[in-house]
């Protein structure tokens, strides 16, 4: 009788794995669509600022996000963030200063000196918080109330929920606005970079979370509205 039952339960246990390998096959789509926005949240936001989170350099798609934002007048000024490399680690054949050629560069696109900045931030471990105490604690000094956070891809979740943690004590909005490089969201995991970005980034907030960088219930919060 007790084998029986115990066998009954295994093939219970079974059948339910099978029906919801199935239903997750048939709806793997929109699942994984949904995984998607979840990492990369986004939206048509107004703000003071647009903050372009670059590293040791910054796309020329993302700046131009960042310039559409300002000329459409969603933002007031672009503050383009800087990881501060040595002089060895830079990408070779870039001569000069790089935040010097950014910011000629954005004057030929018609841009005044008080429509941007470039902010170089030190690389401290962990970067994203470091990153985000010193551009926020910056911005409160010249009494910006809201920012628009363009990042990268899926880093945008964990970028959106440090800044917004450094933000608050601060009284500056975070608006998260993902930008993708070199896949596109609805479809990310067609493409190995896609997937590539997708897996590192969940990996990378996990770790955050366990760390204690990002407390546990601005974890799960919504995305906000203005």
């Amino acid at each position: 009788m007790k084998h029986s039952k115990v066998k009954w339960i295994l093939i219970s246990i079974c059948l339910l794995v099978l029906l919801t390998s199935i239903i997750v096959y048939i709806f793997r789509d929109a699942i994984l669509f949904k995984a998607g926005c979840f990492m990369a949240p986004a939206g048509d936001y107004q703000a003071d600022v647009a903050i372009l989170e670059g590293t040791d350099f910054i796309s020329t798609g993302m700046v131009m996000s960042g310039v559409n934002l300002l000329s459409s007048g969603k933002v007031k000024r672009l503050v383009i963030v800087l990881q501060n490399i040595a002089q060895k680690d830079r990408p070779y054949g870039i001569n000069g200063d790089y935040a010097d050629l950014i910011r000629k560069k954005l004057e030929d696109h018609g841009l005044k000196e008080t429509d941007f900045k470039v902010l170089k931030v030190p690389i401290r471990h962990p970067i994203t918080l470091n990153e985000a105490k010193v551009v926020l604690q910056g911005l409160s000094m010249e009494n910006v109330k809201s920012a628009v956070l363009v990042s990268a891809g899926f880093h945008t979740r964990r970028s959106y929920l440090v800044y917004q943690q450094e933000g608050l004590p601060l009284q500056i909005k975070i608006f998260p606005y993902a930008y993708f490089p070199t896949h596109d969201l609805s479809n990310w995991w067609i493409k190995s970079s896609g997937v590539r970005d997708f897996e590192v980034e969940v990996a990378k907030l996990f770790y955050y979370m366990i760390g204690g960088y990002i407390p546990f219930k601005l974890s799960y919060s919504e995305t906000p509205t203005e």
